[in-house]
């Protein structure tokens, strides 16, 4: 009696889509949570593993417009790391979730990023992200990203005109 009651409250579970039951895992055992979250600490550790889709969206401050696609992001990284040295990069994330279909994810941090120039004045600032992750074949890949500077405090304060 007791197992067809476990068995009947398992089916109950799955039918009403309780998140431990609709919860993706990979081979390890591993949430998709999990899996993003190991992700962005390996590229915090400069690993470099995260990788865009085919027709990703890249913009931040350093670049005139958004770089649209693979290609164009591998090349202007390629150009672009050439002029600099003594790159840190560290984000926080402040919020991930998970779509319910579990096939894109949301990933909103802030970042410290500093860098030497050729000219070796060092570099230093803060800002914050905003990324789009898509599941494409089981692996979690960049879709686009938005990062910009965080201004600060005295600049803020100035136009508001406090």
């Amino acid at each position: 009696m007791k197992s067809i009651l476990s068995a009947l409250t398992t089916v109950i579970l799955i039918g009403l889509g309780s998140p431990a039951a609709i919860a993706q895992t990979d081979r390890n055992g591993k949430t998709d949570e999990q899996l993003l979250r190991k992700l962005i600490q390996e590229d915090n550790e400069g690993k470099n593993v995260i990788k865009p889709t085919e027709d990703s969206i890249f913009v931040n401050g350093a670049y005139r417009r958004p770089m649209i696609g693979r290609a164009a992001q591998e090349k202007e990284e390629s150009r672009s790391l050439k002029d600099i040295s003594n790159v840190s990069r560290k984000s926080e994330v402040v919020r991930l979730a998970i779509s319910q279909s579990g096939d894109m994810a949301e990933e909103f941090g802030n970042f410290t990023l500093s860098f030497d120039k050729p000219d070796k004045t060092h570099i230093n600032f803060d800002g914050s992200y905003l990324r789009v992750w898509r599941k494409i074949n089981g692996e979690w890949l960049e879709d686009a990203f938005f990062a910009r500077r965080n201004e600060p405090e005295e600049k803020t304060k100035q136009k508001s005109g406090s």
